[in-house]
């Protein structure tokens, strides 16, 4: 089966999986598989992604703030100011950055 084909089954395939009940999901993913090739978990992956032809729900990166509204994160700063040390070296060094806050509080080595 070319990919063109296993595509235009996937996309027959995809909305009565999410309508299907347990059972009926479990008869079409092994028809699925059994047609296509693929490996199962790989085949759950498709089914249950999002709708073909349309790009992931992107989440939220994340900055490095432990909560909303604190501000940008200032270890990238630091690290900046001390001339970008190793990780070991700069786990030492930001115990001695007085308040972490601002990157030129802190020595450079």
């Amino acid at each position: 089966m070319g990919h063109k084909a296993k595509w235009e089954y996937f996309r027959a395939l995809y909305e009565r999986y999410r309508k299907a009940g347990r059972e009926a999901k479990r008869v079409m993913l092994n028809e699925f598989c059994w047609n296509t090739g693929y490996n199962r978990k790989y085949a759950i992956r498709l089914v249950n992604g999002p709708a073909a032809g349309k790009p992931a729900e992107r989440r939220a990166e994340d900055d490095g703030r432990a909560m909303a509204g604190q501000g940008s994160p200032s270890w990238p700063r630091i690290w900046e100011a001390a001339g970008y040390p190793w990780s070991v070296r700069l786990k030492a060094l930001l115990p001695g950055c007085p308040g972490l806050a601002s990157a030129t509080g802190c020595p450079r080595r």
